[in-house]
């Protein structure tokens, strides 16, 4: 399971109406029809979140199946190949920035005007990658700090119409993306023991621990929180 769907099912365990946006039409509508048959509200829509016309339509079709909206999580993202920044492709480095960074922007761009009246909540999915210095993932740690960045400097233009923007910063999560990233490490011999040490609560992070987060920052639990970047990392920082 990823960030997104775990997240998607635990906003929609909390009742609220979840508008799923993705590339992978199969995998989305097969996200939503499981929330729906657990008897939660969910939508399927398709698109590239880092297109502009894309997003554009992707608003007009969410204008149709709600009043408002409450929440954006800004999922989207990409990992480039583990190189130093000597070795990374220029192609690499673009499609990191545009997934991950561009994503945001224009997201962020449709949805505050729609929160304006109401107010709302936007988290945006940064790492810890972003936040200390990781081997080899030059093109992502720089994302992951950008996005990071830009909640502090939303929070800051758009607190005065009650809208809080945060962003989130996991560590080593056993998602679907990452499954890849540690077989290579294994092959790689890269000690397993080692991953774990970093982390003071000594064992990786599941899907639902950032979904919990997730929903904390969307709640009125978070109320007088705004423009952070919060670790939910094991532990993993506070060395």
């Amino acid at each position: 399971m990823g960030l997104g769907e775990a997240i998607a099912r635990m906003f929609a365990h909390e009742s609220a109406t979840v508008i799923c946006v993705d590339l992978n039409s199969e995998r989305n509508e097969i996200v939503v029809q499981s929330i729906v048959a657990s008897g939660g509200k969910a939508v399927s829509l398709i698109g590239d979140v880092a297109t502009a016309s894309d997003v554009e339509r992707v608003g007009h079709e969410i204008d149709r199946h709600v009043s408002h909206i409450d929440i954006l999580v800004n999922n989207a993202g990409v990992i480039s190949s583990r190189e130093t920044v000597v070795d990374l492709a220029e192609a690499n480095w673009d499609e990191s920035l545009r997934v991950n960074v561009k994503s945001v922007f224009l997201m962020s761009r449709m949805v505050v005007p729609r929160m304006l009246k109401h107010g709302g909540s936007i988290i945006n999915m940064s790492s810890i990658t972003g936040v200390v210095g990781l081997p080899v993932r030059p093109a992502y740690s720089a994302s992951k700090a950008a996005v990071a960045s830009l909640a502090r400097q939303m929070a800051v233009d758009f607190g005065g119409y009650n809208i809080r923007v945060n962003a989130i910063a996991p560590s080593f999560v056993i998602t679907d993306i990452n499954r890849a990233m540690f077989r290579k490490m294994q092959e790689e011999k890269i000690p397993w023991e080692k991953v774990l040490e970093q982390h003071p609560l000594g064992k990786l992070g599941e899907p639902d621990d950032v979904a919990y987060a997730a929903v904390y920052l969307a709640s009125d639990e978070s109320r007088w929180v705004t423009g952070i970047n919060l670790p939910v990392d094991g532990g993993y920082t506070a060395r």
